[in-house]
């Protein structure tokens, strides 16, 4: 692992789900600007020395949303949403007129449609009974809910299958759907281990006719703890991220350190299809959700879930800079720089990178994304991140937000609470994406509902 460099940075503070907890209870000092925080258990911060070369950070402008000058969003008819509370400059509704089941990923086509993708396999973390497709959301009177749910690619029931093995057989098949992607006249999709696309114009609401043309294997078939839960990200040349995560390990191997990975597919080379996969980073259990800073310097981000049996050693989730090359991120071998995992006390763990930011072991970090420009100081910039929370009790749930260093843009922490009062029986946050229009919006793939959060001085565009 020593063969890759490693970033000297990491902020080890964040909101926990203790606190979520304690949100519950409408205590009003809780949702106070004022960050709320508690120290995520140390792992043994690692000591910067001239072995360890720094990255420099670099200056980066955020190309910032136009001021709309329509009706302010929060005045649009309906109340707040009653479960969720955002802190008192903001209002919180929910999108959905109609549940999306597994609503697990989003994103907004060209002209501000809300694409969904929504498997029907039993997702790692339980979610069940979505269709098996793409849906779409429009928002065509601009009321602020959504008009209806379309199906653009499905559906696809599981049909009492409990694993994605075998059903790429079909083309067609979406039960395993997850990752969705807009890049240069295309709709991107993962399902199961492969990565798809379908021609796409904008305005489109049904997918072509004719079959999807695959555009990557991401090589995890046959091996049983390879997940299928991908995500995809775009650079501004066009290159796309994808992400492959893996469950928990007993094994500190070479072939297991490359299991969980994040990819880079280059389809700005015009490469023949399927294009090969070049690594970008490993060494990840789960770097499930990305996200590409829309700054200028265009720097990627993934959520990765670390080892679910390392409460004990400083584990924690994190928010991890991919900088290509740069470093290994340890798993299953190494819980953090120099600290090796329990059984692996000889394993040299110098060359581990740092995460940006640190979450409880557990809150399960998902979608993240950054603002642009359209929320008030000190929001402003800020990265915020969906938090799944803990499986069995969905504690730990909810959206938090990273105030980030205003030259590089770079999230720097702490963590604060954001949106909270999700958990049972509310649900469990998944995505977390802006809308061109500056609005935040957020999945829950428990519920099936979508909700989006805007200052109360936010307008929208003419």
């Amino acid at each position: 692992m020593s063969r890759r460099l490693a970033l000297a940075v990491g902020v080890p503070f964040v909101a926990s789900s203790a606190m979520f907890a304690a949100c519950t209870t409408g205590d009003p000092a809780l949702i106070a600007p004022a960050p709320v925080v508690v120290p995520v258990p140390d792992a043994g911060a690692p000591d910067a020395d001239a072995s360890r070369p720094v990255l420099p950070a670099p200056t980066c402008t955020m190309n910032d949303i136009p001021v709309g000058t329509g009706a302010k969003f929060c005045d649009l008819p309906g109340g707040d949403t009653p479960d969720l509370e955002v802190p008192p400059e903001f209002c919180v509704r929910e999108f959905t007129t109609t549940p999306v089941g597994e609503a697990r990923v989003l994103r907004f086509a060209p002209n501000g449609d809300l694409f969904v993708a929504a498997p029907s396999m039993m997702t790692p973390g339980g979610a069940v009974d979505g269709p098996g497709a793409i849906v779409i959301l429009p928002d065509d009177d601009k009321d602020g809910r959504a008009d209806s749910v379309i199906t653009y690619a499905g559906p696809s029931p599981r049909n009492l299958a409990t694993s994605c093995d075998g059903l790429e057989a079909d083309p067609g098949n979406l039960a395993c759907v997850h990752g969705l992607l807009f890049s240069n006249g295309y709709l991107y999709f993962t399902r199961s281990d492969e990565v798809r696309r379908f021609p796409y114009k904008t305005g489109d609401r049904a997918a072509p006719a004719a079959p999807s043309e695959l555009v990557a294997n991401l090589r995890g078939a046959g091996i049983p703890d390879v997940r299928w839960t991908h995500t995809l990200e775009a650079l501004h040349d066009g290159t796309i991220y994808v992400s492959r995560g893996r469950g928990d390990s007993s094994g500190c191997t070479p072939e297991e350190m490359t299991r969980g990975a994040v990819f880079a597919l280059h389809m700005e080379m015009n490469l023949p299809l399927p294009v090969p996969l070049d690594l970008v980073a490993d060494g990840f259990r789960n770097p499930m959700y990305l996200r590409c800073s829309p700054s200028s310097c265009n720097e990627c981000f993934a959520s990765e879930l670390t080892g679910d049996n390392w409460g004990g050693v400083g584990g924690r989730e994190k928010v991890a800079l991919l900088v290509k090359n740069a470093e290994s991120w340890g798993f299953p071998c190494c819980v953090a720089r120099d600290v090796p995992a329990p059984g692996f006390a000889s394993q040299n763990c110098s060359g581990v990178g740092d995460e940006l930011a640190a979450i409880p072991l557990h809150d399960t970090p998902f979608g993240l994304d950054f603002d642009r420009g359209a929320f008030p100081e000190p929001y402003r910039h800020g990265l915020f991140v969906a938090l799944h929370g803990v499986i069995t009790s969905f504690g730990g749930s909810g959206v938090v937000w990273l105030k980030t260093d205003p030259v590089s843009l770079r999230p720097v922490g702490p963590a604060q609470i954001f949106v909270h009062g999700f958990g049972k029986p509310t649900g469990r946050a998944t995505d977390a994406v802006f809308a061109p229009d500056g609005r935040l919006f957020v999945a829950d793939d428990t519920t099936g509902k979508i909700y989006w959060v805007a200052p109360r001085t936010l307008a929208a565009p003419q």
